[in-house]
């Protein structure tokens, strides 16, 4: 049993932030947002934009290779889906998704004292405890 699980900070933000900080990052609270995660080493990654990238890799390469590739392309081409997915970001370190212990927890405490004016509307942390978190679907193989 592995003791040692890794991390991830998200975030969800109302429409208008959200977009702001997937883009040009204009509003003060998407530079402030963004200086947080410099200062821990991570960067905002739009869920949505995550799942446009994977669907777009596993189209240049072979969708065979890619287990969730149907079921996050159905995820991209749902209009509420996409609403939603596009208001929700995770924290990367580098590449990584997921990342250790101490720096999850500054970074999600920097949060939570940046957000005293609630303009955040969720900060959660999530470990890689398989029993803590949804898993992605199973896939039918015609084996």
């Amino acid at each position: 049993m592995n003791n040692e699980w890794l991390y991830q900070v998200r975030i969800k933000l109302p429409q208008d932030l959200a977009d702001d900080l997937r883009s040009e990052s204009n509003l003060d609270i998407s530079k402030k947002i963004n200086k947080i995660a410099r200062k821990h080493q991570t960067r905002p990654v739009c869920t949505l934009d995550g799942f446009l990238d994977y669907v777009k890799e596993a189209e240049k390469n072979d969708i065979k290779d890619y287990p969730l590739y149907h079921w996050t392309k159905s995820v991209v081409q749902d209009p509420d889906k996409q609403i939603k997915h596009s208001k929700s970001f995770a924290f990367y370190f580098g590449d990584e998704q997921i990342y250790d212990k101490e720096r999850a927890v500054s970074l999600y405490n920097d949060l939570v004292e940046f957000n005293d004016k609630n303009k955040i509307e969720e900060i959660k942390m999530i470990d890689s405890n398989p029993r803590n978190n949804p898993q992605p679907p199973r896939i039918k193989t015609n084996l």
